[in-house]
């Protein structure tokens, strides 16, 4: 059974770029062997990740995820049985939004600002399946990597 989980969290303390790519790099290489898809997005310590594939392995990589104790408030926003994954060729990939009045983020918030522990079911998973669009086409369009498209 195919399963996609959306959650937030927060980090108990700032962390730099060089510390959200050593998580990455960890995910990706984790993810790759379970066959995990998905997105992590960091901003203003907050942590919005999804995740995709079998059910018992995003419980696994989830319940792991959740007692890391570099973070806190770990909390689902979003938990179904889907019949196709949005982010299918990322084992892993970062969205970093660093407060630009971007209209796709400000679309999805209440206030303007990047705060998911607001966001309800359909916004955060509005948002991932624009940001998965987003992405195809940015990739396709210029071949250059989503991780330097998403840090404008």
């Amino acid at each position: 059974m195919l399963v996609r989980l959306v959650y937030v969290s927060y980090a108990n303390s700032a962390m730099s770029e060089k510390e959200v790519g050593d998580i990455l790099e960890k995910s990706k290489a984790n993810n790759s062997k379970k066959n995990i898809s998905g997105v992590l997005m960091y901003s203003d310590r907050y942590f919005f990740q999804c995740l995709e594939g079998e059910r018992k392995d995003v419980n696994k990589t989830y319940l792991r995820i959740a007692a890391d104790s570099r973070h806190s408030r770990c909390m689902q926003i979003e938990y179904s049985q889907v019949d196709a994954r949005l982010f299918a060729n990322w084992s892993m990939e970062y969205v970093a939004y660093h407060g630009v009045a971007d209209q796709l983020f400000l679309k999805y918030s209440e206030n303007g600002m990047f705060v998911p522990y607001d966001f309800s079911a359909g916004q955060a998973v509005g948002l991932l399946s624009e940001l998965s669009q987003a992405a195809t086409e940015a990739n396709t369009a210029s071949k250059r990597s989503l991780f330097s498209w998403f840090k404008k």
